[in-house]
């Protein structure tokens, strides 16, 4: 809880700083400490909340991207909401209650809104608006769900009751699709295809690169002793939901012109992956599946729509088409480009694919081969729409004058950084099999 003492500390002090420079030293020099704090296991100790060696590590990479977004941000405004949703992340990943779960939960979300509010024009503002709208949907789910568990006489300042009656059960799986709802879970997903690939991609990246996997590592940490607890039941739902979400994500992400369209359903076909952890409860190996996903995501995502803020200087509205000849204009940011696109396809060496290869040997522990088998089926097929844009990146010309903006140097820093965690964590997976949630 010090790293969340000292990031809202700075989140405050920020609103008076509009010296984007000084800003932007102060805040990485804060997300230092605060990863230091977090290593040093200094805590300050609240009911409510816990850590873990698993939640330490995933909040000291947490902070190295967010201090990729701060150094490539252009905005002193984005940077402050920046840290408010940095400190409202380490409140969500720490909550060990119903109750500190649902408050932080909430709080990251109106965090969320107030973020996409920085609108500059009508297609920015249609996509801050499905978003709001998606938002105060969820909200409302996971309020009936708790009403429906507190009619039974169930506590929220403690964690989920192992013995509960049918009616707390729905209650429960109620709160759960709300929570499905921000994650992009099919049938719940279609606001997040727009709303990515609308607002301005640097914010884009936080909400989902950041938000996002802060949010399902959050929820599984929660949730997965009542999903345990109900595994006759939960099993096959959950492992429908993942199934529809890949592969519609996946298959809707083959016919898109537009980048941010492709990355928007990518990042839905992937809550399909992740949700393959909460498929495979009873396997060991699911909780370091899900952390060894969440942090190669992490990196991935944020990165590519880093890079297409740049790019498309903050309109985000390039189409493969504007790609062409990328390659003749931008090297460097041609080869970060494709290393993340072959990473997010699961290719050897990456982050990616150990992710998504240590999630199916979960499934397959479970004994859902079916499963594992369409997982890897989906992922090949991403690998269609993957490989489409490095084509048009490295085999195209462009045609006329290319609208695509040249990545400053400043912007490379940022993505070295999201760069270095993607190979990082493709070659060395010690560091997150010996921990544990």
């Amino acid at each position: 809880m010090s790293a969340f003492v000292l990031l809202f500390a700075l989140a405050i002090v920020s609103l008076v700083i509009h010296k984007l420079s000084i800003l932007k030293s102060i805040s990485i020099v804060t997300l230092i400490a605060s990863s230091a704090l977090v290593l040093l296991h200094f805590s300050t100790p609240l009911s409510g909340f816990t850590s873990s060696a698993a939640i330490e590590l995933f909040q000291v990479l947490l902070f190295t991207v967010i201090s990729a977004v701060i150094i490539s941000e252009d905005e002193h405004i984005n940077i402050t909401q920046t840290l408010f949703i940095t400190a409202a992340s380490v409140l969500l990943l720490e909550s060990s209650t119903l109750l500190t779960f649902i408050i932080s939960f909430e709080a990251l979300s109106i965090i969320s809104f107030v973020l996409v509010s920085n609108i500059k024009n009508a297609k920015q503002a249609e996509g801050a608006i499905k978003m709001f709208i998606s938002g105060s949907i969820a909200t409302a789910i996971i309020v009936l769900g708790l009403s429906m568990y507190l009619l039974e006489g169930h506590s929220l300042n403690a964690l989920i009751d192992a013995k509960m009656s049918n009616f707390a059960i729905v209650g429960i799986w109620i709160i759960m699709m709300g929570l499905f709802y921000k994650l992009t879970i099919v049938p719940m997903h279609s606001w997040a295809a727009d709303t990515y690939a609308q607002i301005k991609p640097s914010l884009a990246a936080t909400l989902s690169g950041v938000v996002k996997t802060v949010v399902v590592v959050a929820t599984f940490k929660i949730f997965s002793p009542f999903i345990l607890n109900n595994i006759t039941l939960s099993m096959p739902i959950l492992a429908l939901l993942a199934l529809v979400t890949m592969t519609l994500g996946n298959f809707l992400a083959l016919w898109q012109k537009s980048v941010g369209k492709i990355l928007s359903y990518s990042s839905i076909a992937h809550a399909g992956y992740m949700l393959l952890a909460f498929v495979a409860i009873q396997s060991k190996y699911a909780s370091t599946a899900l952390l060894y996903m969440a942090v190669a995501y992490i990196f991935m995502q944020t990165s590519l729509f880093l890079l297409l803020d740049k790019l498309s200087d903050g309109r985000g509205d390039l189409s493969l088409d504007n790609l062409k000849g990328l390659y003749s204009k931008d090297k460097f940011a041609s080869l970060i480009f494709s290393i993340e696109l072959f990473s997010l396809a699961g290719i050897p060496l990456l982050a990616g694919f150990l992710g998504k290869a240590i999630l199916v040997y979960a499934v397959v522990d479970v004994n859902l081969i079916f499963l594992a088998l369409f997982t890897l089926l989906n992922s090949a097929l991403s690998v269609g729409y993957y490989a489409w844009i490095i084509k048009h990146i490295y085999f195209d010309k462009a045609e006329g004058k290319n609208k695509i903006s040249r990545v400053s140097n400043t912007a490379l820093i940022s993505q070295l950084i999201l760069l270095s965690g993607t190979l990082y964590f493709g070659l060395f997976a010690y560091n997150i099999f010996e921990v544990a949630f």
